[in-house]
């Protein structure tokens, strides 16, 4: 039978699928938030964090703490996570947007300080975030009431502007990374059910392999490889929860073969595809 026929996806593609410009929601989180593990989007994300509890966030297996209030802003495609370290809950506002506002609205929509950078923790005290709740506010209702595209952005630019002049003047600027490592790891999320090995990905952008091995290291501290598997696995839970079937998961994973697929997961996570489905079907149940 044709799996690939009968699934029917009951939530986006991806982790969030930004259908306009950019979307922006409030967050509750439930005591002692755990993320499963890192994953990436792919857009922009800013989020506003207006509890002062302690908080670990990693990015490509690096952690670092924080406990204060914060803005912290993501580039698309970078692996990470955030775990509280305490069973109060919290909530933060997420602000995001595709590549291509910054693409075809450069002029206007900036990241300033922030530009270069693949995440930065902005300390904010609950003054500075007050400020920039009517930027938030009118964002909000705009996203409501479908505005002209022109309003989101100059709304956009402006909470842009806001948050980069909160960046401190002397933070150290972060390593240069040569530009088509971000672009091949674009590629990567868009085609993460073909060849995507050393070699494969060294002749497609036009470097020699021990350069890209060089290059993906340097600028995200870990190999093209646990990056790959970072994001199969990230997607596949993704495709657990929904309900697709296994060997739909394995093939769209790049697994030609099932065992295979089930043999990566398990090293990664302690548990097979089976039992990870069925022990968040527990959780969901509260048992």
């Amino acid at each position: 039978m044709d799996t690939q026929a009968i699934w029917k996806p009951k939530i986006p593609f991806w982790n969030i699928e930004i259908d306009s410009f950019f979307a922006q929601k409030k967050v509750n989180t439930s005591p002692g938030y755990r993320m499963d593990g890192e994953h990436a989007h792919q857009h922009y994300e800013i989020l506003f964090n207006y509890s002062a509890i302690p908080i670990r966030h990693t990015v490509c297996g690096r952690a670092y703490e924080s406990n204060t209030t914060y803005i912290l802003y993501r580039a698309p495609y970078i692996l990470h996570s955030s775990n509280t370290l305490t069973d109060q809950p919290y909530t933060r506002y997420q602000v995001l947007f595709r590549p291509s506002v910054l693409a075809e609205y450069g002029g206007i929509c900036d990241l300033g300080r922030l530009r270069g950078r693949w995440e930065c923790l902005i300390p904010a005290s609950r003054e500075d975030l007050m400020r920039l709740e009517p930027i938030l506010a009118r964002m909000r209702s705009a996203w409501q009431k479908e505005v002209p595209r022109h309003f989101w952005i100059s709304l956009l630019a402006g909470l842009l502007y806001e948050i980069s002049e909160l960046v401190p003047a002397d933070l150290p600027p972060e390593a240069d990374a040569p530009s088509y490592i971000q672009e091949l790891m674009h590629y990567a999320v868009d085609h993460i059910g073909e060849d995507l090995g050393l070699d494969t990905m060294a002749e497609k952008f036009f470097v020699s392999r021990s350069k890209l091995n060089s290059d993906f290291h340097a600028a995200a501290h870990i190999s093209l490889h646990e990056y790959v598997t970072a994001i199969r696995v990230s997607r596949a839970k993704i495709w657990l929860t929904e309900g697709m079937p296994l060997p739909l998961i394995a093939q769209k994973c790049g697994f030609a073969r099932d065992s295979a697929f089930i043999h990566m997961f398990r090293r990664e996570t302690g548990m097979t595809p089976g039992e990870w489905r069925r022990e968040q079907e527990r959780q969901m149940r509260g048992d």
